[in-house]
């Protein structure tokens, strides 16, 4: 096992969009009234471009004063999204970023992705979070300093549920005893597991019980000391566990409703400066991107898509999942 803070090297990075249209960050006009046909030809586009995956958030509801910051309460529900998106796609992997564990039943979760990822042909990242809202705990009657307990016991009943095989589990949160739930996923051991969090406890919880780590709010040097941290306590971090972190090259979005930074021309001086960040990125760990771009229009973010695709992922070691993204059966 390495003796480093940095995850094991592989065989290149992949790259995700932060999808526009189905969660309102920085929300434009366009997009709040767009439908189900510019949502596929985002998507599609994506695919074309060489872009990895696309990322779905979920939150079922805002609160009235919080939506009003944000300008919209517009968050699509995420297993549905996939669904429909998987089907106007081939290749294109679905990450939830991240879909919040403790507020659905991990028999509701284990089901849901099992047959996304069936009908998908094994192309679901699994994102998991634990939440930041207390009203929405609330509203699914779970204590929000709980939370993450319930997020810990949620997971391991999913993991054990997607083998297919009886399963049973004991503990505060989760009672089942012989449960098999099917389809089984695709893909094999399972699919992909992210986990997110801006704390330690967030990376912890990846390295138990997941396979990567997807921080939203940190800077490398925060993200190298936390991996350091736990690569120290655990006598080096697992071989190809994944660090996933956004990146906002253009000036992208704004976080929770804030103004949008200034923004960038697409060309060569912006794709030389955002190749300098992949490298600072990946020596303090990063593995994996989200990359998130500016979207006054959907002809300009289909040509900011384009210009990444072009001038940065040609230049990056960029490994793009193989046709039929799903692991063979064994």
């Amino acid at each position: 096992m390495p003796q480093s803070g940095t995850p094991t090297p592989a065989a290149g990075v992949t790259f995700g969009l932060f999808t526009p249209i189905v969660q309102p960050i920085n929300l434009q006009a366009w997009e709040d009234i767009a439908g189900p046909d510019e949502l596929a030809s985002v998507a599609v586009s994506a695919e074309a471009l060489g872009f990895d995956f696309v990322t779905v958030g979920d939150h079922a509801a805002l609160a009235e004063d919080e939506s009003a910051y944000y300008g919209s309460a517009r968050f699509f529900d995420p297993v549905a999204t996939i669904g429909f998106l998987a089907a106007r796609t081939r290749r294109l992997r679905f990450a939830t970023h991240v879909y919040q564990l403790p507020l659905r039943s991990p028999l509701i979760t284990a089901k849901a992705f099992a047959t996304l990822d069936v009908l998908s042909d094994g192309r679901i990242i699994a994102g998991f979070g634990v939440g930041r809202r207390p009203y929405e705990a609330q509203a699914a009657r779970v204590r929000f300093a709980e939370r993450g307990a319930v997020a810990d016991e949620y997971l391991q009943a999913v993991l054990k549920l997607w083998s297919g095989q009886p399963a049973s589990q004991q503990s505060r949160f989760v009672e089942m005893d012989g449960l098999v739930c099917r389809p089984r996923p695709v893909q094999r051991p399972r699919p992909p597991v992210w986990v997110g969090g801006d704390r330690f406890v967030g990376l912890r919880r990846a390295l138990d019980l997941g396979d990567a780590w997807t921080p939203w709010a940190l800077t490398p040097d925060q993200v190298a000391g936390f991996l350091a941290r736990a690569a120290q306590h655990r006598g080096g971090l697992p071989p190809g566990f994944r660090v996933v972190v956004p990146i906002a090259p253009l000036g992208g979005r704004a976080p929770r409703g804030e103004p949008a930074p200034p923004r960038t021309t697409p060309g060569a001086r912006a794709a030389q400066a955002c190749l300098q960040l992949l490298k600072r990125w990946r020596l303090a760990g990063a593995t994996d991107f989200i990359v998130d771009l500016p979207s006054p229009s959907q002809a300009a973010l289909t040509e900011a898509m384009a210009w990444f695709s072009s001038d940065v992922l040609s230049h990056v070691e960029h490994t793009a999942p193989p046709d039929g993204a799903a692991t063979p059966h064994p």
